[in-house]
Parts: C-alpha cells; structure tokens; sequence
C-alpha cells in the first residue's frame, strides 16, 4: 500500500461501453455484442487508479446536481476516493459519454463534456494541498488546474499535466505551469507540427518548463532527458479494451513521482498498470490493484 496522497483535478463522466463486431466506417446500424455502464473522464479515472493502487485519493471537479453527478461520485466514493470537495452546479449537467469498442480492443469515443458548471477556481479548497504528495490535472477546466499547478508549486508538490487535443487553447494555456506534462501523440503532434516523436518533444521542450514525455500507444511512453529521447516500451498484453489507458498511466505516473520514483521507474509502474487494465476489458472495474501491478513488474504475472 502506498503512502502517499493524491489530489487529482478536471472531468468526470458517466460512460456507456457499447461493445461491436466492428467499429462503423459510415453510417449504419450494427447489433451490439454488450454493453456497460462505467466512470469515465480523465481526473476521475486517474483519481480512481491512484486509489486502486493504494494512495490517500481526493478528486476536486465540478458536477452538475443531477442523477448522472451522483452516480459517477457514487462510483469514485466506493473505491475510497474523497470526493467532498467536489462542486455540484445546480442547473448544470454532468458530463457523460459513448465509447464503441471492437473485438481486437480499438475504440471510438464521444464525450459531451457537461453544461452550465461554471469556469471559476476561487472555490477550491487549496489550503487541503498542505501535505499532500503529488498532483495532477487535465485540460478540460484550465483555470483550475492553473490554480492547483500554482499551489503545488509553491508548495514543492510535484505535479502532472494529462495534455490531450479536446482543448488545444487551454494546453497553450497550461503549458508553463506543472513539473511534467504527459501529452498524447496527437496532442503533441498538434502542438509541433510534426508526428515525429524526438522532434515534436524538441519543440514541447522550448514552449514548456518542466519535463515532456508523451504517450504513443504500442509503442509505450518517450521523454526528452537532456538532449537524448528515451523510451519505456509498453508491455505486450493482448488488449480487450484501450478505452482510459492513458488517464490509467497519467494517475499511476504521478503515483510514482510522489513516491520518488525517476521518470523511467514512474513510467514502468504507469504502463504495467495500464497494460494490465487493456488486458482485463471494460471501465474503472478493470483497473489493477497494486499486487497484480507488482507482479508484472517483477515478472511474476501470467
């Protein structure tokens, strides 16, 4: 069991996994094999990762008063993540989204963000930061993740950054801010100009203040170190759904910072447990517990 103590920050969703023989390509109608209802959204499903794997877990975000809001808290409270200080909007709506998955694990998904809850920070409790270890926020709401970078850095806690292409001004906006930022290869791609990896963290590196990495699928996670670009490789699994890997490996990552572990060892750790969740199948259900990831570690899984 781990220690430390995580605050997570940015979108939670209610998803609907509607599993099909094959993803459409034009519009259609397909017979679904399954369906499940599940948490989703990237603050939410690292907050729900961290507690997986042991760590003291509070998720801050904003949620309108409506069932959907109660169901995804009511998901994140039963796996020990705090959630009350989550902000509940009346007349707002809670985010909520669609993910079709296929049989060999790719997925579409369709998010709708939410409505009507309010781009103010000035209510987050920053104060509850003083002893904890480690931080991170998505895009989707910029201004409180400025707010919580800044807290965190004046406080040494380090922090993380899950940069992806839904909101490519409030990247820009947040680049400055957190001691690493995660990109997705098309977010990074977006912001360079370029799919090549060492190039576009090149130019991340001239635009950001702390360390840049990137996610890139099969081919596991890259960071600039220096001037050399190194690699984690991912951990070959066959795959039941891709679906909340990289929000599985951002939580998991700022777990490991905050237990000291250096970039590369952060990494391990991060992809183990997403690689062991895309091998399980569907949701925040599927994510490990720290034992399972300490076994694939040590090389103990089968």
């Amino acid at each position: 069991m781990s220690t430390r103590r995580i605050v997570t920050l940015g979108n939670a969703f209610l998803d609907t996994i509607v599993y099909l023989p094959v993803l459409p390509t034009a519009p259609t109608k397909i017979r679904a094999i399954d369906v499940r209802r599940t948490g989703g959204g990237i603050a939410a499903t690292a907050a729900y990762t961290t507690a997986a794997l042991g760590a003291d877990t509070v998720y801050w975000g904003r949620l309108g008063q409506d069932e959907t809001g109660d169901q995804i808290l009511a998901r994140l409270n039963a796996a020990g993540v705090d959630v009350s200080s989550v902000r509940r909007v009346e007349g707002g709506i809670s985010p909520i989204g669609t993910v079709l998955v296929s049989p060999d694990g790719d997925r579409m998904a369709f998010g709708f963000i939410g409505k009507d809850l309010g781009n103010e920070a000035d209510w987050l409790p920053l104060e509850r930061l003083d002893g904890v270890d480690g931080v991170l926020a998505d895009y989707s709401w910029w201004e409180g993740a400025a707010a919580i970078f800044t807290a965190a850095r004046n406080r040494g806690i380090v922090s993380v950054l899950d940069a992806d292409v839904g909101d490519m001004d409030a990247v820009h906006k947040l680049l400055q801010l957190p001691d690493h930022i995660v990109f997705s290869a098309a977010c990074l791609e977006r912001l360079s100009g370029t799919a090549d990896v060492d190039a576009g963290l090149r130019h991340a590196r001239g635009i950001c203040s702390g360390v840049v990495a990137v996610t890139d699928g099969e081919r596991g996670f890259f960071w600039l170190d220096g001037d050399e670009v190194r690699n984690v490789p991912a951990f070959p699994v066959r795959a039941i759904d891709t679906n909340g890997a990289g929000d599985i490996f951002h939580g998991a990552y700022t777990l490991g910072l905050a237990e000291g572990l250096d970039v590369e060892g952060a990494a391990r750790f991060a992809g183990a447990t997403a690689a062991l969740k895309c091998a399980r199948g569907s949701g925040w259900e599927s994510i490990p517990n720290r034992a399972a990831v300490n076994a694939l570690l040590n090389g103990s899984h089968t």
